[in-house]
């Protein structure tokens, strides 16, 4: 039983993995997200439905549209297959319950908006903003004595992130002070995990960057990527590095 619950985890995941590419790419563009249906960007045709097998169909076209032959972006899969991971090992980290189904949407949002803020420089207040409200209000259904505890977590994390932004000019967008927000009122004390993870992986990342010439010392990096990275590892082994680091100390 656990085996087929997590083959159906993951293949939720994939399902809605393909429907983020749609969020990913329209909602920067301001375009519906239910209509005109999933079309080749090249040539305007209608995606069958047999095309749309997340990963599978394009492996099968070889990465390429049916109609026209455009080159479709190995971005589709990988998002597709980055949330299919995210949903199975929500699963395999706490089982099947109401936390697991809050982490799989808390996770989802995170691959939307990593890969908007990695393409557009912008975090959408249509995800963070209702996904803020819904992580609060969810983690005090899920743990109504300690409500204070997400909701501290979610203030200061937003807090501390506006204070770098006002005190270092363009280090933090406002984008990034919500999706803190969010991360802390889902998150909790783990949110501390999830700033320090996101803010080394920044450092290292823009690191490298700099040192294969990609970016300048002066470019600007988007940030909100690296904070979900560092949310998404937080969301499923948080209590876990936190139990950790004390025994440590």
């Amino acid at each position: 039983m656990d085996t087929y619950l997590a083959l159906v985890a993951a293949i939720l995941g994939l399902v809605i993995g393909s429907f983020l590419n749609v969020v990913i790419y329209r909602l920067p563009r301001h375009e519906s997200l239910s209509r005109p249906g999933s079309h080749c960007p090249g040539c305007g045709q209608p995606v069958r439905w047999y095309d749309n097998v997340p990963i599978a169909s394009w492996v099968a076209l070889r990465g390429r549209c049916r109609d026209c032959g455009e080159r479709i972006a190995w971005r589709y899969p990988l998002v597709e297959a980055l949330t299919g991971a995210c949903f199975l090992a929500a699963f395999l980290v706490y089982g099947l319950g109401w936390h697991t189904l809050q982490l799989a949407a808390f996770l989802a949002a995170l691959v939307a908006v990593a890969f908007i803020d990695l393409d557009h420089r912008i975090i959408p207040d249509r995800i963070v903003l209702p996904g803020a409200v819904i992580g609060l209000v969810t983690s005090i259904a899920l743990h109504p004595s300690r409500w204070w505890v997400y909701a501290v977590a979610g203030v200061g994390a937003a807090a501390f992130l506006l204070a770098i932004g006002l005190i270092w000019s363009g280090g933090m967008g406002f984008g990034d002070v919500k999706l803190a927000l969010m991360m802390g009122f889902v998150l909790g004390s783990s949110v501390v995990v999830a700033m320090f993870l996101g803010f080394l992986a920044g450092g290292i990342g823009g690191i490298v960057l700099i040192a294969l010439g990609v970016k300048k010392r002066k470019d600007k990096i988007p940030f909100g990527p690296f904070l979900a990275a560092g949310a998404a590892v937080a969301s499923l082994w948080g209590p876990s590095i936190i139990d950790w680091y004390l025994r440590f100390v």
